[in-house]
């Protein structure tokens, strides 16, 4: 029996099949979240950290973050997913599209072989501004423009969204702690830059 989060991949590739038939336009970042539902947070935050996973443009993994940013917040206010225009009017070509859902399947099939219905209370809608709260915390470094820097917080994430999905507790610590060992690593890239450009600083001054 498919789990919970392959019936939701299941429905967004129809939804995209279905939009691609009719007018085989690239769909906006508003149409994508319309497809996913307006409930699911999780699923939606799944989504776009799937997204992530894929190469973009310049500037491609500092909008997701910004977006999983927005739905971590409506996530702990409790209000549907949604985001500026100026990230919601973006398309999202019919390749990328159906290479996210083919990164979807291949990560939620995944995490499938080790996940199961667990502590099922960590997943229990009460956890739900919890939840929000740790992506939010989790997601905040990804905006900030440095190679790599954004991959381990985003897989950590991705986990912890899916494991919920499947009511699997233990899969949402296992990714809260992929998460922390993101933000560990982010923070010495980050210390790492700084030092670099005081000490590039600090050249340029002796040198002048």
């Amino acid at each position: 029996m498919p789990s919970p989060v392959e019936m939701q991949i299941d429905a967004i590739a129809a939804g995209l099949q279905q939009a691609e038939a009719a007018g085989g336009e690239a769909l906006t970042v508003r149409q994508i979240i319309a497809l996913l539902g307006d409930q699911s947070h999780s699923f939606v935050i799944l989504v776009f950290c799937v997204l992530n996973m894929l190469p973009g443009p310049p500037g491609y993994g500092g909008t997701i973050a910004c977006a999983i940013i927005a739905f971590a917040v409506a996530m702990i206010v409790g209000r549907p997913p949604a985001l500026p225009r100026f990230i919601s009017d973006r398309r999202l070509s019919p390749r990328l599209a159906s290479r996210m859902v083919q990164q979807l399947r291949w990560f939620s099939k995944l995490v499938a072989r080790f996940s199961a219905p667990r502590v099922e209370f960590l997943a229990a809608e009460r956890g739900r501004m919890a939840v929000g709260f740790s992506i939010l915390v989790l997601s905040i470094p990804m905006v900030i423009p440095i190679p790599l820097i954004n991959a381990v917080p985003n897989v950590g994430i991705a986990v912890i969204c899916l494991s919920r999905i499947n009511r699997d507790g233990a899969g949402m610590i296992v990714g809260a702690i992929i998460g922390l060992i993101g933000l560990t690593i982010a923070g010495l890239l980050i210390w790492g830059v700084v030092s670099l450009g005081l000490a590039a600083g600090d050249i340029v001054g002796t040198g002048g």
